[in-house]
Formats: C-alpha cells, structure tokens, sequence
C-alpha cells in the first residue's frame, strides 16, 4: 500500500485509500492544480512486473479515456511514477450496487428498471465505439447518492484463455457468478455476453441472490452453461410478466438467441412497465434453443462421417459395400427439408406460430418502419426456399416509428447531446444558441420536447446551447487523454488555430495528450494559443543553441519562442522559451533540445517568435542531432 499524502505526478495529491480490489488500490485524491477531487486508480506494485496484468490496466487507460457517456466513470489522466501505473478518474461518492443489494435484498422494481435502462444505452454506446465490458457485475456499477448508476472498469478482460476460473480469488469469484456460458467454457466474449450478465445482475437486483451460487467457482460456471435460470416467479411476488421474459431472453445459453444489442434490451424495459404482458417480447425458450444448437452440432458431425466413408469406399469392393450400408443408413435419417412458408405482412405472433409449427426456428429481429408496428416487413430465407427441418428464418418486424421517450440532455455539452440522442435513434433538427443563461458555454440549456415526453424517429428536436457573449470565444473541449492528431482536429472544429506543443517523456501512450491549457469548458479567444502537454512520440533528440535578438513592444510582454513544426496536416508550435520581458530590445541566449522523427545529422526548423499569443517575427535555424555516446 502507497503512503498517504504522497504526491503523484507532480500533481495529484493521496488523501486516503477508498478501495482495493485484486488487481489495484483506489485512493481519494485532489488534483492540485484543478483543486478537483478525483479518484486515483494505481496497479497493485506486485504486478507491474506482470505484463499480462500491464496490458490489461492499459486497456483500461483506454477504454476510460475514450469513453464520455453520462452513465460511464470518466477518466482524466492516466500515466506511471516512479514505478506506478495509474489512472485518474471521475469520484462517485456512494456505494457499489453490490453493496446496495447487501444492504437491501431486492431493489424496487421501478428502480431496477430505471438502472438497467441506463446501463443498456451506457453499454450501446460502448458497444458502438468497440469496447466489450466482458465483466458486467454490480460490484462494476457506482451508484451515487441520488441512484444514479455508473459503470467502471472498462477494458479489463479476464484471461478465459488461462483458466481464470480456476482460481479462487474473491474477483474472479465475483466475476464467475455473472459469466455468460461462452466465457465459461473459454470462449471469445461480444456485446451479447455483456448483456447475459446484465440479465443475471436484473435478476439479483430483484430477488438479492444470484441466480447460480456454488462451493466453486467451476462448479457455478457449469451452472451457467447447463442449468436453467431459476423461476424468478417463486422469489418476487407478482412481477411483470415483462420483466421476466427481459431477464430470459438476456439469459439465452447459446448467443445467438440473446438481444441483438443493448438498443434492443433498453427498448423493451422502455415498455415493460406500461405494457406488463410482455406479448411483444418475443424470444426461443432455452431448452428448444439448446435443442437447435444439438441438432446442428449433430448435422455436421454426419456430414463429417459422410466425408470418411467417401474416402474410405476409393479402396477395397468389401469396404466400399460396407461404407454402402453405412452411407444408406446416416442418409435415410437426414433430417427432412420444407418449403419457406409466406409470412411478409402477416403478424408477428402468427408468423411465428406458423414457422414453427412448421418445422422451422423463427428468429425476430426488429426495425423502425412506417409499417403498423408487429407486421413482418420480409423474411430470410423468402418464401419457397427449401431448407432442412429446424433452420431458422430470420422475421424482419416493424417497430413503427416510435423510439420511445425523450432522454433527458440538459445541463450537457452539445456533442455530448447529439451522441446520445444518436444512440436513441434521435437527430437534432434545430439549434438555437444564447448568450444568456448559467450554463457553461456550449452546454445545452433547453430542451424540446422536454425530458420524459414520447418522441418519434423525424420528430423535430430543438436545443438551446450557450454561447459566449464574445465572439471571439469557444468553450474548450476537452482532449486530455486523446491522441493529438485526433485532439488536434477536435480543437480546430471548434475554431482554434495556434497549436502550442510541448513533448514530455513517453508515460503510458506515445503521443497521448496529458495535459491542457487551457482546461475545459473554459471560455478562450479561438486566436490566441491552446498549449498540449504531449507523450513522446519522436525518434532522435535534435539540439540548438544560439543569440536571439527581439525588440519588445511595450511592458509585461509575454515572449513565446517556438519551433513550427506538423502534425498529420495541422502546424504546431513546439514551445523552447517564454517569459514576461519589458519594453525594448533584449537579447536572449537559446539552448533548447527537442524531439524529430528525422534521422539526418542537421535539419533546418522555422523559429516562431510570439508576443502575447500572437505571431510576430521568424527565423530560420538549425537543429543538430544529439549523439548517445551510450
């Protein structure tokens, strides 16, 4: 354990430790420079020498860099020292839903519902940009003190490959009574597998126990590949209909059979309450899936004993009269084949009882359309194709137009807005912007329609964003944690064009922004300089050194000397000099080394000098490679 009081980084200061957990200590911190509180995650000393356990806390780096989602822990900085990998993040005070559901038993169902409603379009949204959770478990969801939830530890994947569950340690344990069957047998985890242990997480919301418990943590896992759920009937007196069936399509063995997307599952919690049948959640019970994936499993191990008798009959007239009689007797029990049945334009509940009373296995995939909502839109395979006893026909249902209500995006930056709108199938179609108002710059101050009201696909939305009274000025984004090309490109969208840069040495990512100034959500003028403090990520060290002459304009003049330089296609300025000089000529005595990807003993650089902010004079100079004589 790190001692308290210790400054990290130059710059975050350990207050008390909040947390540990397997792999690494959590401590309560304050950002000395910002004055913000933080929480500050550092891997346990003894694995850092443990490159399996580097890689997965630098995938977390990643994941919480990258992520900006209201319903997902954000990160700040990340970076090592003095031996110590670590990762500032967004403080939750609160408790872990594991620890409200030790407290409490079962949570109310409304709750629950709202919860898992905003873990789904946190999950979409994840899912969308490409991170699997892959350890979904309310020990991972932060729930502040107004209930509402947040979801840690992005990007730390269990090695299935390693037998992980095998071992007995209280994470994996935790770990293992939400594994879906894939992850149990070691297989490749995806979207899907994330919502399987969100459906098991529902139903321990509802009933205060998991669903498979054991002595170990292998004999849970085979639960979780041969068991059945457990009636969730016999522990919650008179839930929803709705709710149940959400929890047993999550809940699906194989896949396959799941939601297609975290969309999907939000979208019927959107209606499980109001509509607590359940009729339209559709979904293969189980055992008949289980029985599916059975009869597929035993098709192609026929196909394979076809293939070796084939060989096998090239050789004697006595085997290939034996592999005769084998052959008739594997085909004479092939399964049988049916023709495709028309079902486009018939209800979805009727389409699916006529496939499979015919032999076939429907799989319900819906869309937005402008067809009345539960008519079939067109199958695959169409109608009168012939495919064997069991397949499965895909039904392409429509949803209608409705997307469901209307998220709350107040009191947040605009992208931030439009991105989550996006995951509801939501556009803006009008922005108005004002100078007045509390809200910081570029955040949205209204909204219509208001939050909690139905909205549907096309359905006009318009947004109110503060903006500065001076023109001159934007809201900074924030691009601590980009890549800089990328967190270049953000700054220029929004009109920034002087690009001060200074390259430290490599901490977790090359070229990784770790720094700003100024911060974000700060009003500054889009021609005067944003400053990035940047992660090596240049080859040589080129060095100068030589007299500047400079007439300074008036008093407490800011004097800035950089080098040009680019970017990808964007011209940056790295920064070897400033300081607050008086009027009047000065002369100042240059030694700067910077870094260059360049390999050539001498290289020739434009030397930029600033006053204020703004470019004034340039010089050409010549940088010379530094020798190690190493």
């Amino acid at each position: 354990m790190i001692e308290e009081n210790k400054l990290l980084a130059g710059r975050y200061r350990l207050v008390e430790m909040i947390d540990s957990g397997g792999t690494a200590h959590i401590y309560r911190a304050t950002d000395e420079i910002s004055g913000q509180t933080v929480a500050v995650k550092i891997l346990k000393p003894e694995l850092t020498q443990n490159e399996e356990f580097v890689q997965r806390f630098k995938k977390e780096v990643q994941a919480s860099l990258k992520l900006r989602h209201a319903n997902i822990i954000r990160g700040y900085d990340a970076g090592l020292d003095d031996g110590m990998y670590y990762i500032v993040m967004e403080l939750i005070e609160g408790k872990t839903l594991k620890q409200l559901i030790q407290l409490n038993g079962s949570l109310p169902v409304n709750y629950i519902v709202n919860v898992v409603k905003k873990m789904c379009l946190a999950l979409e949204y994840a899912h969308v940009k490409g991170f699997i959770h892959r350890d979904i478990k309310p020990h991972n969801v932060m729930v502040d003190t107004t209930g509402e939830p947040y979801i840690a530890d992005f990007g730390i994947a269990k090695n299935l490959e390693a037998n992980t569950i095998t071992v007995e340690d209280n994470s994996v344990m935790g770990s293992v009574h939400y594994f879906s069957p894939e992850q149990a047998r070691g297989e490749r985890a995806d979207k899907r597998s994330d919502l399987y242990s969100l459906g098991i997480m529902m139903y321990e919301m509802l009933t205060g126990e998991v669903p498979f418990d054991g002595d170990t943590s292998v004999a849970i896992a085979l639960k979780h590949i041969n068991e059945e759920m457990p009636d969730i009937d016999e522990e919650v007196y008179e839930l929803p209909a709705s709710i149940k069936k959400i929890i047993l399509k999550a809940t699906q063995k194989d896949k396959h059979f799941r939601y297609k997307s975290a969309f999907a599952m939000y979208e019927d919690l959107q209606r499980c309450l109001s509509e607590p049948d359940g009729e339209y959640i559709k979904y293969t019970e189980s055992k008949r899936a289980q029985q599916y994936v059975d009869e597929s499993h035993l098709r192609r191990s026929r196909k394979h004993v076809n293939k070796v008798f084939v060989v096998i009959g090239v050789g004697v007239a006595v085997v290939a009269a034996l592999v005769a009689l084998i052959a008739f007797a594997i085909n004479g029990n092939r399964d049988r084949e049916f023709e495709v049945p028309a079902v486009e334009g018939m209800d979805e509940v009727k389409a699916a009882e006529l496939l499979d009373t015919g032999h076939f296995v429907p799989e319900i995939v819906y869309e937005q359309s402008e067809q009345p909502m539960g008519i079939v839109i067109r199958q695959d395979p169409g109608e009168g194709t012939v495919i064997g006893e069991g397949s499965v026909i895909r039904l392409f249902v429509s949803k209608g137009l409705e997307t469901g209500i209307m998220p709350n995006i107040t009191d947040i930056p605009l992208e931030q807005a439009e991105e989550q709108l996006r995951v509801n199938g939501l556009e803006v179609t009008e922005i108005e912007r004002s100078v007045e108002g509390e809200s910081s710059i570029g955040f949205v101050m209204e909204q219509t329609p208001a939050a909690g009201e139905p909205i549907a696909a096309g359905d006009e939305i318009r947004l109110l964003v503060k903006i500065s009274p001076d023109e001159n000025k934007v809201r900074v984004p924030q691009v601590m944690g980009m890549d800089v090309a990328d967190a270049l490109d953000d700054l220029k969208a929004v009109g920034f064009e002087i690009f001060f840069i200074k390259e430290g040495e490599m901490i977790v990512t090359p070229g990784r922004v770790n720094a700003q100034a100024p911060e974000q959500d700060t009003e500054h003028p889009v021609d005067q300089p944003v400053a990035l403090e940047v992660s090596r990520f240049h080859e040589n060290d080129y060095s100068f050194e030589g007299d500047i002459e400079i007439d300074v304009p008036e008093d407490m003049t800011t004097v800035t000397i950089a080098i040009s330089d680019t970017i990808g296609d964007t011209e940056v300025y790295y920064v070897i000099s400033e300081s607050v000089e008086a009027e009047g000529k000065i002369d100042k005595m240059i030694q700067a080394t910077l870094v260059f990807d360049a390999t050539d003993e001498s290289i020739n650089k434009q030397m930029m000098i600033f006053f204020n902010g703004s470019p004034e004079t340039s010089r050409g100079v010549k940088f010379t490679k530094v020798v190690d004589e190493d």
